[in-house]
């Protein structure tokens, strides 16, 4: 009956060093499982931006490349607001800066003449981040030609 009451107090409860071993463990998982939610958000958040600028440097390209030959067009900004995308906003006919709004992103849309020819301009987009307002990307240069 002794070996048996030995038993039990040996038994009963935990000690403190199971303790501490099995809060290490759950910490470690929570520290995980935020890091990879926090993760995801990052990532869903640049996927978004990325879309947006593909979107405005397509529209830009349809842009250009509908109007006509104007061997004196002026450069152009556009302001896009990226949030709402069942409403997007724009703002055009300004250059360099965007008006006050819901607007994230800016084209700046400028052209060139080739050295070679007059007949020849290549126009490039340049997509900004107004939060910091460095430029996304490469700048997408296309080619029109006066026919």
């Amino acid at each position: 009956m002794a070996r048996l009451r030995d038993r039990r107090r040996a038994q009963a409860g935990t000690t403190l060093v199971e303790l501490l071993v099995s809060l290490m463990i759950v910490s470690l998982a929570l520290v995980l499982i935020v890091g990879t939610f926090s993760t995801g958000l990052l990532d869903a958040s640049l996927a978004k931006r990325n879309t947006a600028v593909e979107a405005i440097v397509q529209y830009e390209m349809d842009k250009v490349g509908a109007s006509t030959f104007d061997a004196s067009a002026p450069a152009y900004s556009e302001c896009f607001a990226t949030e709402d995308a069942g409403n997007p906003a724009v703002a055009s006919g300004f250059e360099g800066s965007c008006p006050s709004g819901p607007y994230a992103l800016r084209a700046d849309v400028s052209w060139q003449s080739l050295p070679a020819s007059s007949a020849v301009q290549v126009w490039t987009i340049v997509i900004t981040s107004l939060s910091d307002g460095s430029p996304i990307g490469d700048p997408t240069s296309v080619y029109k030609a006066n026919r």
